[in-house]
């Protein structure tokens, strides 16, 4: 028997994340365990966030001193997206999703790949569900950010296409659902 307790579910907030979470929290149900949805900001984040300079004084590689001001800009920055990560369920999957299954929103700050592998092993997951979407040509000219992850997950990762079919124990198509709270 295999245990899952920990479900890593890298999401951009497009669509195409949708699936995933749907996956991730329909397995979660029948083994009891967390999803964990994870959203990575990127470096240039930080620029935007803060006009007077590139996330100075926030503890950094490289840096010594801590801005405290700054240091609480960074935290609110991370709290207001993992409520913007939760709304997103409620709105795509659904407000049930987290009366049913385990939610724990996680948001870090770095390169998307080696951002979901450091949180699947600090987390201790032992699955990562993500969409794979990217194109032909991303693949051919630096390689995707699912090969990357499959290559060097301390995890199994399950990777699926947006219009993957998925057959659920009653015989339903669980698309058929989410696609539904697509269009809404």
């Amino acid at each position: 028997m295999i245990t899952i307790k920990r479900i890593l579910v890298p999401i951009d907030f497009s669509a195409v994340s949708v699936p995933a979470i749907g996956y991730a929290s329909f397995l979660a149900k029948g083994h009891d365990a967390e999803v964990i949805p994870l959203h990575v900001l990127p470096m240039d984040t930080l620029k935007s966030h803060f006009a007077g300079g590139y996330g100075e004084g926030l503890g950094l590689p490289g840096e010594t001193q801590v801005n405290l001001r700054q240091q609480a800009g960074v935290d609110n920055l991370f709290e207001s997206k993992k409520q913007f990560v939760l709304t997103f369920l409620d709105q795509k999957i659904g407000p049930d999703l987290r009366t049913t299954v385990r939610v724990r929103p996680l948001i870090r700050l770095g390169k998307v790949a080696e951002e979901i592998i450091a949180s699947a092993k600090e987390e201790q997951c032992d699955l990562i569900v993500m969409t794979s979407h990217e194109g032909r040509l991303r693949r051919l000219f630096g390689g995707s950010v699912t090969e990357r992850i499959v290559r060097r997950a301390p995890c199994p990762v399950l990777s699926m296409q947006p219009s993957a079919r998925v057959r659920t124990a009653k015989d339903e198509r669980l698309e058929v659902k989410l696609i539904d709270r697509w269009a809404a």
